[in-house]
């Protein structure tokens, strides 16, 4: 079973995103803003972050430089979701080590898509 940790700090994209990826099969847990995402990566090791860009204490960007430069957490892929889609961002998220970066709003069922297609890649 794939292990996916959500970080959004809007509980109702974590509530509907945790209901998707476990409908998909996914062990799913969550995070309520960057320090969290960061502590629950390093716990529970999961193969994917989704994370929003814009949250309290650590933002996305932060949480995904943190993890590429720790060896022991550079498996996990990242997916970054965000209402900040200027061609700036997107390359803050390339250069941070972003796998997927996604614009909000998007579809859930996208977001599962993503993620299925980066774990069979």
């Amino acid at each position: 079973m794939p292990r996916i940790v959500i970080a959004d700090d809007e509980p109702d994209i974590v509530a509907i995103l945790s209901g998707r990826f476990r409908a998909a099969g996914f062990e799913v847990f969550t995070a309520r803003n960057g320090a969290e995402a960061l502590e629950a990566v390093r716990r529970h090791r999961p193969d994917v972050l989704v994370s929003d860009v814009m949250m309290p204490e650590l933002n996305g960007f932060q949480v995904c430089r943190r993890i590429r430069s720790d060896p022991d957490l550079s498996a996990v892929r990242l997916v970054l979701l965000t209402a900040k889609d200027s061609e700036a961002d997107r390359f803050w998220g390339s250069e941070v080590g972003a796998d997927v970066y996604l614009a909000k709003p998007v579809d859930p069922a996208r977001v599962v898509e993503s993620v299925r297609a980066l774990l069979e890649g």
